[in-house]
């Protein structure tokens, strides 16, 4: 949760009880664990993928094979002459 000490969690738990009341916090509180949770599961997928195109060489090259295919003109387009 980043540099949130354990007095900056009370008050911000005291202010959500202020707001919601003691029947829409825990609710609340469990909506927001499991965003946290959706967003962090996220954020390691996609780690684990760029991780492994990094690490991956082949993967490189089909990636730079497939970026050289999309800029090489097709027979369809005119070609710049000079």
């Amino acid at each position: 949760m980043g540099n949130l000490g354990g007095g900056e969690v009370l008050v911000i738990l005291l202010l959500g009880l202020l707001v919601l009341g003691p029947s829409k916090l825990p609710e609340v509180t469990r909506q927001v664990g499991r965003a946290l949770r959706e967003v962090r599961r996220a954020t390691r997928g996609f780690q684990e993928e760029l991780r492994a195109a990094v690490e991956d060489p082949a993967a490189e090259m089909e990636a730079r094979a497939r970026g050289d295919a999309l800029t090489r003109p097709t027979d369809d387009e005119p070609t710049e002459q000079a």
